[in-house]
């Protein structure tokens, strides 16, 4: 055994360490804030959202979504020939995806139209945004012929991630019109 008072080579004696300063100190204390952060994530995790102050004062400030007409998606699938399925955002929120069901191909072929640009408008900001056209794949969006029965998409650009899930936005494609849907 080991005397901790006899000197080093060096000079001065050795004094024991202060309890909770060891050797052993020093592999439970990474462990020990481990442990406190993991207390403390899991309690800010399963506060409440209207606890951590982001809750129900944000969704206030927004305009409430208009009620819709029960009959309106039947509108759109008779003057239209589609079935508006979605609009999420995709590409880590930097894009939106709508997606609509081709019912009718005649009815549909104006939203096929490369000459008509399509549009989308964020409700609660009135931004426009529009379908981007990179130059080697061309617009993100379908231009042949429609086929009934098959699903089709567009991509708008999102830039800023100005559009989130649970907005309202409107698309308009020539006469075509979708309003108050809201981005999944």
């Amino acid at each position: 055994m080991t005397d901790l008072y006899q000197p080093r080579s060096g000079g001065r004696p050795a004094r024991p360490l202060p309890l909770g300063r060891g050797y052993s100190a020093r592999l439970t204390r990474p462990l020990a804030r481990l442990l406190a952060g993991g207390v403390a994530l899991l309690i800010i995790m399963t506060v409440p959202t209207s606890w951590a102050g982001t809750g129900q004062e944000l969704d206030a400030a927004k305009p409430a979504p208009r009620a819709k007409h029960p009959r309106e998606n039947t509108y759109m699938k008779r003057r239209w020939g589609v079935e508006v399925l979605f609009v999420r955002q995709t590409s880590a929120g930097y894009m939106l995806e709508f997606r609509y069901k081709v019912l009718d191909a005649e009815k549909a072929a104006p939203l096929f139209d490369r000459q008509v640009k399509p549009m989308l408008t964020h409700t609660e900001s009135g931004a426009t945004l529009i379908v981007p056209t990179p130059a080697k794949t061309g617009a993100l969006r379908n231009s042949n012929p429609p086929i009934a029965g098959n699903t089709y998409w567009m991509f708008f650009a999102n830039p800023g991630k100005l559009v989130k899930p649970g907005d309202t936005v409107s698309i308009a494609i020539g006469e075509f019109r979708v309003e108050d849907l809201i981005v999944e």
